[in-house]
């Protein structure tokens, strides 16, 4: 930036906020470790993303790294679709979950830094709040592999809490063609949830990408009396045509979309109208500008969105700003409260839900104010953080 950019933004002018390092944080959250880009402009302001990405963190900790020297040092944070494509485009080898993660990490936190230069919330620099309040649903709440009973004990206490729904896997490490017995404590497990929160509480199934499509279409045939919100990735996502056979093939609603990682990959699974919600991942997909695009797709199909978010604080706030300003948001995925405890205080204002759903921050920014480095710091990097979804080992960590 030139000396005379420099005194302007001084004097409290026009801000250009170009970048000068990123600094990235792993931090320990248990069963994943949270990766962040802490972005740091010449003018003073910084910016928090969350490229957190299931169990390759350091994978995505070099990509920031490597975009940071790549392309994004020396440029204004206000290029945030130019820089995108730069990041996304040039690496050729484009798509994977952790690039994209790490372009995810990078553009939320530029967003973060021109809504504060800009004193406005994300949400109003992407056509502003259209909802007042947003219903959350519970994630993480039941303990996997827990006893029937205590599971509908918990599901009680969360529908008390006033989450719109409830999300578990009630099917263990079941794989792709589980035996009878498996099956039947599944429907165990979701009758007693239903006795236990009522009728007007949503429960929502999440299968893991377990299932071959003729279990999938049983074991969801075979949960149907409990009156389901969504049966949701069934099967791995790769093959569309087996996720047709199962949409077809069920009443329940099918939901998937948070191992898609870009718009391009959309055109198949929603061009045979057999996907009724649609859950990208925003740090998966590259961040907030690209989720409003792939929501935007969705809606041209009548699809609703709910945005798949198993992370941290920073990813939390990044949904709830493009929540407030996304037509066919449904509810958001929420493990605020069944999260490690220091997840609260890696920001200034973490975002929480109230009564079971998120209020919208007019904060500027992502609204979460300073990222506090001390405690990203005092919980490093677990490599032990790791979830083997096809063992018994997973249900003791989760």
């Amino acid at each position: 930036m030139s000396k005379t950019g420099r005194k302007v933004a001084a004097s409290g002018g026009r801000k250009d906020c170009r970048i000068e390092r990123i600094d990235v944080h792993v931090v320990d959250a248990r069963w994943r470790n949270f990766v962040f880009a802490h972005v740091h402009t010449d003018d003073g302001i910084s910016g928090v993303g969350e490229g957190s990405c299931e169990f390759q963190p350091q994978m995505v900790a070099a990509g920031i790294e490597m975009l940071a020297h790549r392309v994004v040092v020396g440029q204004s944070a206000f290029q945030i679709e130019k820089l995108w494509q730069e990041m996304f485009r040039n690496e050729f080898a484009r798509g994977s979950p952790y690039l994209n993660s790490a372009i995810g990490a990078i553009e939320q936190a530029l967003w973060d830094i021109v809504g504060k230069a800009l004193g406005r919330p994300v949400h109003d620099l992407l056509g502003g709040r259209i909802h007042e309040r947003l219903p959350a649903y519970a994630n993480a709440w039941y303990g996997a592999g827990s006893k029937v009973a205590d599971i509908a004990r918990a599901a009680k206490a969360v529908a008390r809490k006033g989450y719109r729904g409830l999300k578990l896997d009630p099917f263990t490490n079941a794989g792709r063609d589980p035996d009878s017995r498996l099956v039947a404590k599944a429907v165990e497990i979701i009758g007693a949830v239903r006795d236990a929160v009522g009728p007007h509480v949503e429960i929502l199934i999440d299968c893991h990408g377990r299932f071959s499509p003729g279990s999938a279409v049983a074991a969801a045939r075979a949960l149907e009396p409990f009156d389901l919100y969504w049966f949701e990735e069934p099967c791995d996502p790769e093959n569309v045509g087996a996720l047709q056979k199962i949409g077809r093939s069920i009443k329940t609603r099918l939901a998937t979309g948070e191992r898609c990682y870009t718009k391009y990959h959309l055109q198949a699974l929603l061009a045979t109208n057999d996907v009724d919600v649609l859950q990208p991942d925003i740090i998966h997909v590259g961040g907030i500008l690209e989720s409003k695009k792939i929501a935007a797709i969705a809606d041209a199909s009548y699809i609703p969105v709910s945005f798949h978010n198993p992370f941290g604080p920073v990813a939390t706030a990044a949904a709830v700003q493009l929540d407030a300003c996304t037509t066919n948001i449904i509810m958001q995925e929420s493990f605020c409260e069944y999260c490690v405890p220091w997840r609260f205080d890696l920001l200034e204002h973490a975002p929480r839900p109230v009564g079971g759903h998120y209020d919208f921050s007019d904060r500027p920014g992502l609204g979460v104010g300073e990222f506090v480095v001390d405690v990203a710091k005092a919980h490093p990097y677990n490599k032990d953080a790791f979830l083997p979804m096809w063992s018994e080992a997973w249900a003791r960590k989760f």
